[in-house]
């Protein structure tokens, strides 16, 4: 991979954010994409699947901004710095770089916890309200009262400690 590549890709990566478009995102990332985050349990894999990932976390961040940029060979790494909610959160994402410039992995790492805590909640919330805007009323309504249990429960014992 040439550096005219990476630099395409950096430079395409900053407009994403400049032009405030998740879409901008499409083109970069190859089809067979890894996702790694300290949010998520597995990775994510596919186009598709990041891709929808990325873009809820995209409505979430405001603010993001780039601090500082190392490359080595076809790795990107960029050091930034983004607001969630009341939280200022600090992290590195770290770009796999095909042959063809597109990213086929992407690790992300985040501080501090209450404010990756805070991410992964409104990614999750978010997400739960895509998946649901998809579903009958009655569906819509019974995971909703399941997911109250849910947080009512976790609510619960957390009080016993």
């Amino acid at each position: 991979m040439s550096s005219t590549q990476v630099q395409s890709f950096i430079q395409q990566w900053h407009l994403v954010f400049e032009q405030n478009n998740p879409d901008l995102i499409l083109p970069l990332i190859a089809d067979d994409i890894e996702f790694f985050s300290p949010a998520i349990f597995a990775a994510k894999h596919g186009k598709q699947e990041v891709f929808e990932l990325l873009s809820l976390v995209f409505d979430i961040f405001e603010g993001y901004r780039i601090t500082d940029t190392w490359i080595k060979g076809n790795e990107v790494m960029f050091e930034f710095e983004v607001q969630v909610e009341k939280y200022t959160l600090q992290g590195i994402d770290r770009f796999y770089l095909n042959e063809e410039g597109k990213v086929v992995q992407m690790k992300v790492w985040i501080r501090p916890l209450t404010g990756l805590k805070a991410l992964a909640h409104a990614v999750t919330s978010r997400g739960f309200e895509h998946y649901l805007a998809n579903q009958s009323p009655l569906r819509r309504a019974a995971y909703r009262v399941q997911a109250r249990a849910v947080r009512l429960k976790a609510a619960f014992l957390e009080g016993f400690r």
